[in-house]
């Protein structure tokens, strides 16, 4: 806060309910609900809590008495009568709307639909069940994001197998009996479990083509060579069948883990370990997922410090070999200038690097570690590189012990990627071994991606022989500069003092450009040392809130003045009468620092070119990237330098009179456009404070523009110190009062069923009705509500905190909710006793921290299972 008031000051005086997600869990998981798992709890869940809405997972009695939501058959048929094989099928007809889920449904979710073989023993399946279509697949907001897949209308199931006792016939196996265990569900509605127990009937032979295709898929032959009984290809297909098993099991894992971000940078990473368990002479797969944002895009894997690419290195492998890495993604090549080759993977690029126990291994924990480098770009910008850093361990057993088959997550952390660049240029890490045979659709190796195959593996050279086109490109970027959107305010400015240095002499003209010329050179000279000495990026400044802060704060003080709000104090920024007639011209200072102003004004933009030029500087040496920064910014300032050799190129502008001022207003618009782009970046829970600083800014201006410049020196400090001592005191309330702190209690959000699931559990449950729009909810919540001794007291008596967030003013379970309350408005608390919830304690309006702990000490600690019980006994 010390920074940002520090700015401010320089600045000033130099110039949801939330809808549902996983959380919410209505009834948990649709697996939850006691009907469905049994036990003796009844067959409707009101029986148990008469309270208890299971919302969409609920199971309703007017559900309960329509019907059944499917109808099911299985049959089977012999595929091969030689080879004693068959297939068999169930089929599911299902009544509009129900659908039920697929056999692969990702574990977080509704329950998968589940088929087993019961009997006979003499029958045995080959390989698992499979649907005769893909299911529907969609994502669920109420499971946190989970891709659900379903099937509706009709769907067929089928399922290799064979007989396995010899000379077995059809008509010893006589009926099949298969169990069905699935839900079946309405969208938006209640669902039913399902479990069926149906019987098989022999269907005849299946026909020729059909007999073909599924010989092709189990066995071919009897393989008397092996058993004498097994049909042929048994265990080469069971082995496939086994591994397309365990792939659509790796598949669900993957998509379950949760994805690592370095701050809101637009790739997402996913790594895991294919076998974290493995033995002497055998291999494993490290493999790294990126997972760049929509029109982002992210470059080849390479093992050294080359530029444009994802660069992998590791620090330590502990004994083990590595490989290098390799993907089967498509790389796409583009060449946009002669020269100038662009190549990248367009969309999720999954690189795996296999992993070799050396046969003389000793038993124990390994761990590997090392980095990867990688940078976001679009087809226009790139930006900047990011690092992230890895610790793999790796547990090797001795042979003939249990192998963990189970993937294993790796954990990343951010690091930064000059380091990892560094590490990557030093370090020879590659082994020359082959990569294991997968199955696994996410770890894929292909040879394609490889430095030599993509024409990375001589970059220096390339580097070098390309440099004088890099340095062509940096000066046209530069000049393009002047013509992108965050700069044409500032140019409007240069165009006025063009009118003012009407009639001058020549040499005074030209020295007021070089001046100007050499405040643009100035910040890219600061640029060009912070990205040598600290790999800072092109407008990495914006990065931190308190340069934006400050520039915004700038930005809305310029148009205010420009507005006639207040009169800036300098000749070369005359806004009005008086001051105009004091700098009729301009300065050496106002000069330079115009120059400065514009270049700081340019760095949120890059512009076409810049993208590629700067990222390239990446890998350059110290001096190749100062010259790369300066020619950019010698480009950009050549158009005033050449005006100011030639003034009669803008001798086409009117003399100074009454347009001017026109213009000054008109200016103030393009800088309260600035200001609204620059409001945009900041992040919603600052927004609030941020605009009332803006406020504070704007009754500062206002203070000090009610002294005219005329007035004495000694009123004029007053107005200044009464405006700028307003704008910092407003700015710092609110940014201490409007800012919500670190979230130190997990609040779950509301819903009518969780609360009453909570509450049937004996819980004592804050429920925190609040909104985006609501200033007091705001305050409630960091004075009162998100505080170290709210925490540590719902700790201390197992309550439950839950919000309420009614930014959406149509939510009408929250409106419900409050006219129960005897409310119509927020903020308000409510807490519910463990053993009163009906009688809940409500606070209104403003609260202080008192309040609340008083509150929560009257309602009293979480009820446990068995004291409820106790209580609900009737006196013995």
């Amino acid at each position: 806060m010390r920074n940002i008031l520090s700015l401010m000051l320089a600045f000033v005086c130099s110039l949801a309910l939330l809808h549902g997600n996983g959380a919410t869990a209505q009834a948990q998981s649709p697996q939850l609900n006691p009907y469905q798992a049994g036990g003796g709890l009844g067959s409707n869940p009101e029986d148990l809590f008469p309270n208890l809405s299971l919302g969409r997972y609920g199971q309703a009695a007017d559900v309960m008495s329509a019907g059944e939501p499917a109808t099911w058959t299985a049959s089977y048929k012999t595929a091969d009568v030689e080879a004693g094989t068959l297939v068999i099928e169930v089929r599911a007809e299902l009544e509009s709307p129900w659908h039920i889920y697929s056999l692969t449904q990702p574990k977080g979710g509704p329950s998968p639909t589940k088929i087993k073989l019961v009997s006979p023993a003499s029958v045995e399946l080959l390989g698992p069940w499979k649907a005769d279509r893909e299911p529907t697949k969609s994502i669920s907001e109420e499971f946190g994001g989970l891709t659900i897949e379903e099937f509706g209308d009709e769907v067929v199931f089928t399922a290799p197998a064979w007989m396995k006792k010899p000379g077995a016939t059809i008509e010893s196996i006589g009926e099949m009996e298969i169990s069905i265990d699935a839900l079946a569900c309405i969208s938006g509605g209640s669902c039913m479990p399902v479990e069926e127990t149906l019987t098989a009937r022999f269907g005849g032979e299946l026909s020729p083509a059909e007999a073909m295709a599924a010989r092709n898929s189990i066995s071919e032959r009897v393989d008397s060579a092996v058993t004498g009984t097994e049909p042929a290809g048994t265990k080469l297909d069971l082995a496939i069948q086994q591994a397309s098993e365990q792939q659509a099991k790796v598949e669900a894992w993957v998509s379950a883990q949760p994805a690592f971000r370095d701050g809101d940078y637009s790739v997402q990473w996913k790594a895991w370990l294919s076998n974290p368990t493995v033995q002497p002479g055998q291999q494993t797969q490290l493999n790294f997922m990126a997972i760049p944002d929509k029109t982002y895009h992210v470059y080849p894997a390479v093992t050294d410090d080359a530029s444009k690419a994802t660069n992998f290195a590791i620090a330590n492998k502990a004994g083990l070999r590595v490989a290098e890495p390799s993907t089967d993604a498509d790389v796409i090549k583009e060449e946009p200038f002669p020269g100038l080759v662009n190549i990248y993977h367009k969309g999720n690029v999954t690189w795996s690097l296999p992993v070799e126990i050396p046969a003389n291994t000793a038993p124990g924990a390994k761990v590997i570690r090392g980095s990867i480098a990688y940078q976001a770009c679009t087809d226009q910008s790139c930006l900047m590189p990011m690092g992230l850093a890895f610790e793999v361990p790796v547990s090797v057993t001795a042979k003939g012990s249990p192998i963990q088959s189970q993937p294993a997550a790796i954990a990343l952390t951010s690091t930064k990627a000059k380091a990892v660049m560094e590490l990557a240029k030093n370090t020879k890490w590659v082994d020359p071994i082959a990569p294991p045979a997968t199955t696994d659709q996410y770890a894929q190796a292909g040879s394609q991606d490889t430095p030599e195959a993509l024409g990375l593996a001589n970059v220096e050279s390339e580097d070098a022989v390309s440099f004088p086109m890099t340095l062509g490109l940096a000066f046209l970027g530069g000049i393009i500069l002047n013509f992108m959107p965050c700069v044409l305010p500032v140019v409007g400015l240069k165009v006025m003092s063009f009118v003012q240095q009407a009639g001058e002499n020549r040499g005074r003209v030209l020295a007021l450009n070089v001046v100007y010329a050499l405040g643009i050179l100035a910040v890219f000279a600061l640029l060009a040392g912070l990205a040598v000495g600290l790999s800072f990026s092109w407008g990495e400044q914006f990065t931190y809130v308190e340069f934006r802060l400050g520039l915004t704060v700038l930005m809305f003080a310029l148009a205010l003045s420009y507005l006639g709000v207040w009169e800036i104090p300098a000749p070369s920024f005359a806004s009005g009468k008086a001051s105009q007639e004091l700098g009729a011209k301009e300065g050496y200072t106002g000069a330079f620092f115009k120059g400065v102003f514009t270049t700081l004004m340019a760095t949120p933009c890059s512009g076409p070119l810049l993208g590629y030029i700067l990222g390239a500087t990446i890998n350059l040496s110290a001096p190749q990237t100062i010259l790369v920064m300066m020619t950019v910014g010698f480009g950009m300032a050549l158009p005033y330098l050449i005006i100011g050799f030639q003034p009669g190129l803008v001798s086409w502008l009117p003399k100074p009179g009454p347009w001017m001022e026109t213009l000054k207003e008109f200016l103030s618009f393009l800088f309260l456009g600035t200001v609204a782009f620059f409001f945009y970046g900041f992040s919603d829970e600052s927004k609030v404070a941020v605009f009332v600083t803006l406020i504070g800014v704007w009754f500062g201006c206002w203070v000090i523009g009610k002294v005219p410049s005329w007035q004495s020196i000694q009123r004029r400090l007053a107005a200044w110190t009464v405006g700028v001592g307003a704008a910092t005191a407003i700015g710092l309330w609110a940014f201490t009062a409007l800012v919500p702190g670190e979230e130190i209690i997990e609040w779950q959000p509301y819903s009518e069923a969780r609360l009453a699931q909570l509450q049937s559990e004996g819980k004592t449950v804050i429920l925190d009705f609040t909104a985006d729009w609501c200033v007091n909810c705001k305050v409630n919540e960091k004075f009162a509500l998100n505080t170290e001794p709210t925490a540590d007291l719902l700790d201390e008596l197992n309550a439950v905190a839950m919000v309420a967030d009614w930014s959406d003013r149509e939510n009408e379970e929250i409106k419900t909710k409050l006219k129960e309350l005897q409310s119509r408005s927020i903020p308000v608390l409510a807490i519910y006793p463990a053993n009163q919830p009906k009688k809940p304690i409500i606070l209104r309006d403003l609260v202080s921290q008192q309040s609340v702990l008083d509150a929560l000490r009257e309602a009293g600690p979480s009820e446990s299972k068995s004291a409820r019980l106790a209580t609900a006994l009737p006196y013995r």
